[in-house]
């Protein structure tokens, strides 16, 4: 109980300017950038556009904190081989690292390398009150977040979204599909036919076994399927699931190009962009191919629109690019102010700029970017897209790649209209093993 006397309200009065003078409690105190000046940090970064955006603007970033910044870029394979091999070190000698969590974040996390960031966010100290989370995409920071725990701040996003010729659908007066049923139907009504002395195909679509999961993943979603079942068993053999892979399958083997289980995306992307293709489904950033006059002959022929729902939804997928901070780092608090900055609303306009589509709100409504950019049917569906699509664009687990190859081995097999049941159970089976193997917990 206090004691009050006549000394009470000057006590109380010194209480409450000390609390006002101290560090971060201030309302009038500036967030200080140059706080670790002097100081310097490793960043290790994917050669893709996000990537080497950051990269080019490192120079800014240096000036604004007195950090210095050594930073490496390397090609995708590369880099997350680099990465592994950093991290499971332990030294410490990596600061920042750019990461994908759908394909690594679930190891990550539970290998310990990632530095949770909720607290560096709610330290008035560290974070720059003009970051802004709530302008970030909801979807995106929950596929950063791991048993709660925030791991990474997300850059870019690229939707999946069904990509068609315009000239082709106005020609022919069809509708754009807006479910399964319409696509494959369309497919068909434009499979085989000519256009500018060459055949077209009714779709094409990524068929190369593992390259092919993603993009048959939002098939399996709105099909009402997931990866795994409640108690985390393997889903990929589940009637949901079938109907997928059965779907996907025939839309390339009855409407696809030859060898379509040869089709990565360079393959799908430069069929398309040669006009010879009427659909596809695939991330939104392949705008930026197809409207490039030095690689495409369809500029100002495609339009844009949300992917086709299924029985159960429609539910794209959304792949996630981010910035984290190694647990490891000895430069905690330098390195967070990094990747803060990364994912700020400055730097990810630029970034989205260049073409990778932002997780930002604010970068969807700047008006350099929407006097930039013309095609305000990507900028619609994509926008639409963001509110619905799940960022588990690859299964959560940890053995990623073993597992995707499983599940690109049915999509394999249904393409070459094999018994996909058959081909389901036996993946199924063997992504138990796996799992078993590596999902310790």
């Amino acid at each position: 109980m206090i004691r009050w006397s006549v000394r009470t309200p000057l006590i109380l009065a010194l209480f409450l300017a000390c609390l006002l003078l101290s560090p971060g409690l201030s309302a009038a105190q500036k967030f200080d950038w140059q706080a670790f000046k002097g100081t310097s940090i490793r960043v290790m970064a994917n050669k893709n556009v996000s990537g080497e955006t950051i990269q080019s603007q490192v120079p800014e970033f240096e000036k604004l904190t007195g950090i210095k910044v050594t930073y490496e870029t390397f090609t995708e394979d590369q880099y997350r081989q680099k990465v592994l091999l950093e991290l499971a070190a332990g030294t410490g000698a990596v600061d920042v690292i750019q990461t994908a969590t759908a394909q690594e974040g679930l190891k990550f996390w539970r290998s310990g390398w990632y530095e949770p960031l909720d607290e560096y966010l709610k330290n008035p100290r560290l974070t720059d009150p003009a970051f802004d989370l709530n302008d970030i995409s909801k979807p995106a920071l929950m596929g950063n977040t791991y048993d709660g725990k925030l791991v990474a701040l997300p850059t870019t996003q690229q939707t999946t979204m069904l990509y068609y010729r315009k000239d082709l659908f106005e020609k022919h007066k069809i509708k754009v599909p807006q479910n399964f049923q319409e696509l494959e139907e369309t497919a068909k009504k434009l499979h085989n036919i000519e256009d500018g002395g060459q055949k077209v195909v009714g779709i094409v679509l990524r068929g190369k076994k593992a390259a092919a999961t993603s993009q048959w993943a939002p098939y399996l979603f709105s099909m009402g399927g997931t990866w795994l079942t409640k108690d985390g068993k393997p889903a990929i053999n589940s009637p949901e699931a079938i109907k997928a892979f059965d779907l996907y399958g025939r839309l390339l083997r009855n409407y696809g190009p030859p060898g379509a289980v040869n089709y990565h995306w360079y393959e799908a992307v430069s069929l398309f962009v040669q006009g010879k293709a009427a659909m596809y489904t695939d991330v939104s950033n392949r705008i930026f191919f197809f409207e490039d006059p030095a690689k495409s002959q369809v500029v100002g022929k495609i339009g844009y629109a949300l992917f086709p729902a299924g029985p159960a939804a429609r539910r794209p997928t959304m792949e996630v690019w981010s910035m984290a901070v190694s647990s490891k780092s000895k430069k905690k608090e330098a390195a967070y102010l990094f990747v803060q900055w990364a994912a700020s609303k400055d730097t990810v306009l630029k970034i989205h700029m260049k073409g990778a589509p932002s997780v930002r709100a604010s970068a969807w409504k700047d008006p350099k970017f929407l006097a930039d950019q013309k095609h305000k049917d990507w900028i619609e569906a994509s926008l639409k897209s963001l509110d619905i699509a799940s960022t588990e664009w690859n299964p959560p687990v940890v053995a990623v790649s073993e597992v995707r190859d499983e599940v690109g081995a049915v999509i394999v097999s249904s393409i070459l209209g094999e018994d996909v049941k058959a081909a389901a159970d036996k993946a199924a089976a063997e992504m138990a093993k796996i799992m078993e193997k590596t999902e310790g917990k």
